[in-house]
């Protein structure tokens, strides 16, 4: 998988972790969702942020992973 990819996925998924995490807690403090959209809003660029700065970084370590096990040269035989 390239790099491009990694990056979409690492920010799709940290992106929707953080906005998830902001909405529950907006639920969670008793008042209308809406009047919180603006620190939801920050919490979710954040996330995707993280999330497309760290997702390359864990596709090569799969990647590498996967190439070990399919050499035959992970674990016993």
């Amino acid at each position: 998988m390239n790099a491009g990819r990694w990056t979409a996925y690492g920010a799709a998924i940290g992106g929707g972790l953080f906005f998830a995490l902001s909405m529950y807690r907006s639920i969670a403090s008793g008042g209308p969702s809406m009047s919180h959209l603006n620190p939801i809003a920050v919490m979710t660029v954040i996330g995707g942020t993280v999330g497309a700065l760290v997702g390359p970084l864990i596709g090569a370590v799969i990647d590498r992973r996967k190439a070990l096990r399919d050499d035959g040269r992970h674990g016993p035989t």
